[in-house]
């Protein structure tokens, strides 16, 4: 079973946390949700996202991200309209198998961090996302420009498409998902720089929060880290192992195989003469 950290703060200008962290480290599934709309709605809709995948344990995870759409959308609809206009953006991790698949709507992330450097998996659906792909902004462009946080798909309105990745993990592997409280605050250099003096996860998303909160906190911010063990990969590869081990073990089997074979020809061409 992975081990995982999470660490969430309401940052320094709200009071309320309109962020959830969903768990299930049994199926092997993690998520981070951001939910938006005033009178406390966003906390509502990213509750619901949550609740919404975790029960989803039959279901593929590109499906119970489309389950929890339908689902905010609904309570949206609903009763005396206070809820009216909510929605969430909502990143989550679903590991089995060696493989960690990715799914995504809006503008949380999914990071691996892997050998001490950093992959951004996701990429946002969003209004600079865009200019990215058509005009070729720069990383700094983006950071300064106004519209920066006009996402352009959400969880509760119109019909969002999940956007999904799968990767191949290896062990010591660490899967970092994050509301845009923390890649608002720092880039994934910073990022990086800080996974890189961090002991274990949670010391690093304890880290990656207050860096946060110390560059401004102008938003809530919420980190999971999920960290790999051999566990999580498949049984062939876990007793080969990785790196040296599978190094040894290939040509060692190569060369059992070998000898199987010569000394059959040897036996045939004895009981030939």
């Amino acid at each position: 079973m992975a081990q995982f950290s999470s660490h969430t703060h309401p940052g320094r200008v709200h009071d309320d946390n309109e962020d959830a962290v969903g768990s299930d480290p049994i199926r092997g599934v993690w998520l981070v949700a951001d939910g938006m709309g005033g009178h406390a709605s966003g906390e509502v809709a990213s509750a619901i996202v949550r609740d919404t995948i975790l029960n989803a344990a039959s279901m593929p995870l590109h499906d119970a991200v489309i389950a929890a759409h339908r689902a905010v959308a609904a309570a949206a609809s609903d009763g005396d309209g206070r809820y009216r206009g909510m929605g969430s953006t909502v990143v989550a991790l679903e590991v089995h198998d060696g493989k960690g698949e990715v799914v995504w709507v809006g503008d949380s992330r999914a990071y691996l961090w892997r050998r001490q450097s950093i992959r951004r998996l996701s990429r946002d659906h969003s209004y600079v996302e865009l200019l990215r792909e058509s005009d070729g902004m720069t990383e700094a462009e983006i950071r300064a420009h106004p519209q920066k946080n006009l996402v352009t798909q959400t969880l509760g309105h119109g019909d969002p498409v999940p956007s999904s990745m799968v990767v191949s993990v290896r062990q010591g592997d660490w899967l970092i998902l994050c509301s845009d409280g923390l890649s608002d605050e720092l880039s994934d250099d910073e990022i990086a720089d800080l996974l890189r003096n961090s002991r274990a996860p949670d010391d690093a998303v304890v880290r990656l929060v207050d860096a946060a909160l110390a560059k401004g906190g102008r938003d809530n911010v919420t980190v999971v880290i999920v960290a790999i063990q051999e566990s999580d990969l498949p049984a062939l590869w876990r007793r080969l192992g990785q790196g040296a081990r599978a190094q040894i073990w290939f040509p060692a089997l190569l060369g059992v195989a070998a000898a199987l074979v010569l000394g059959s020809l040897l036996m045939f061409f004895i009981r030939n003469s």
